[in-house]
């Protein structure tokens, strides 16, 4: 809990800050947190998505989820672009089987992307 004291110090740093136009952010011990300025915004800022979430995963995963070893698929495109189908296949690929076990292509004759399993 921050005592008046506390809080008067706190409010004469800010008023300081504001006089000098600063942009800030301060979080005090209690989880208040004071801002001022445009450069900060509360939220995290994330690049809007191009599909609902877990369509491309539900689109890819059922090719990859039993792929064995020395084993390789051809995922379609369907409604997604290859190189989102490509990078989604990596990620989860890597977390599945680790980095490395795997490598990916795409095929834009055939509109594919094709994965193959290493170890």
């Amino acid at each position: 809990m921050t005592t008046p004291l506390e809080q008067k110090a706190l409010n004469n740093l800010l008023k300081g800050l504001q006089s000098l136009d600063c942009s800030y952010v301060v979080i005090d011990k209690d989880g208040a947190d004071y801002s001022y300025g445009e450069a900060f915004q509360k939220g995290r800022k994330r690049k809007k998505s191009k599909h609902p979430f877990g369509t491309l995963r539900n689109h890819y995963w059922p090719w990859i989820e039993k792929l064995e070893p020395g084993k390789a698929v051809e995922i379609p495109g369907g409604p997604f672009e290859l190189v989102d189908i490509q990078s989604g296949v990596g990620a989860k690929a890597s977390t599945t089987w680790g980095p490395g076990s795997f490598i990916t292509s795409m095929n834009k004759d055939k509109n594919v992307v094709e994965v193959l399993r290493v170890f």
